[in-house]
């Protein structure tokens, strides 16, 4: 009798350790994800974050956007604010259109740092998407295209493509093509079927080949689900 009190005993003992280390590596990976409000920051903290090779995601006014695409791009604010009108006016001539106003939307900056295979520069992929707000949830605008999608990779240069694909709280990116040193690099353009949107890259000069770089679809999370 008592071997059987001591066995059920253990048996108890045991099953309340496991659930509660289940309910801890719950916790722990709980898919909370860090929006920084850039909104508020001053420039130069703004550009802190914007410039460094860390990952982040940080949502931004239509000023804001236009200052640091105009930047990475090198062209003009106008330029920068046609850019992203173009983008919008696309959405709204897609079959689906979202039900938001424009009033309720803004844009993310996403920077996701990238490992290339036996290298040790680490150049980082550039996504900013469009966030509306409806029934009290954040949402990505699926129907507009990133305004940008595109390596961050100074002093290298990348040739190929970058493929996004989005979802509502998340998007899949997808990558295949070479980098080289220090030549420049043209965006020959983004095409779009759905949600899905690919951006091709090509370089001014293929002689100085830095490596190769294969990005199966990997997911990169934005608004937590």
């Amino acid at each position: 009798m008592m071997r059987i009190l001591k066995f059920t005993l253990f048996l108890l003992i045991f099953f309340l350790l496991v659930d509660s280390d289940v309910m801890a590596n719950d916790e722990t990976n709980s898919n909370v994800i860090n929006i920084l409000d850039g909104k508020n920051m001053s420039e130069e903290e703004l550009d802190e974050i914007m410039n460094s090779d860390e990952e982040f995601i940080v949502e931004l006014t239509d000023e804001q956007v236009a200052e640091h695409y105009a930047k990475i791009k090198g062209v003009s604010l106008e330029e920068a604010y046609v850019a992203m009108s173009d983008n919008l006016v696309q959405s709204n001539s897609r079959e689906k259109r979202s039900l938001a106003p424009k009033s309720s939307c803004s844009w993310l900056a996403t920077s996701t740092p990238i490992t290339i295979p036996n290298r040790f520069y680490k150049p980082t992929l550039l996504v900013y998407l469009n966030v509306c707000c409806g029934g009290g949830a954040q949402y990505i605008d699926t129907n507009t295209k990133p305004l940008l999608q595109e390596f961050r990779a100074n002093p290298i240069s990348f040739q190929g493509t970058i493929v996004v694909e989005l979802y509502n709280g998340h998007f899949y990116y997808t990558v295949n093509g070479n980098f080289y040193d220090s030549t420049s690099t043209t965006h020959t353009g983004t095409t779009g079927v759905t949600t899905i949107f690919s951006a091709t890259y090509s370089v001014a000069a293929t002689s100085n080949y830095y490596a190769s770089l294969t990005i199966l679809r990997t997911k990169r999370d934005v608004l937590g689900y």
